[in-house]
């Protein structure tokens, strides 16, 4: 027997893998404006993404975010990397790294 998938189904279907396809390519984009110091670029690129709760999208914005220094959205899109991939080590590192630089400008920030 053939299954049947409905019409009107495969449009959205399709569209749906089309956007999560221009998006890893944008994301893909956007790592490298970033890798080549071309942070301005990268973060209208960015802002053009549809948000989506993936490793890969978060890591990205983690990363932009800690390229301009907004060290609590880069925390909070690292630390949602490892609610969902405990495993990552580049998230933990990351968030490591923040913590320190935190700690070295502002040393009572985290022991009130």
């Amino acid at each position: 027997m053939k299954s049947h998938i409905h019409s009107s189904f495969c449009p959205a279907f399709k569209a749906g893998w089309k956007n999560k396809i221009m998006n890893k390519e944008k994301l893909n984009q956007v790592l490298h404006l970033i890798n080549t110091e071309k942070s301005k670029e990268a973060q209208n690129l960015f802002n053009e993404i549809l948000p989506e709760e993936t490793v890969e999208y978060l890591m990205v914005s983690g990363k932009l975010e800690q390229k301009f220094q907004n060290w609590g959205k880069a925390m909070n899109a690292y630390s949602k990397v490892v609610q969902i991939d405990p495993e990552n080590l580049e998230a933990k590192n990351r968030i490591k790294m923040i913590q320190s630089i935190l700690n070295f400008w502002n040393p009572e920030m985290f022991n009130p």
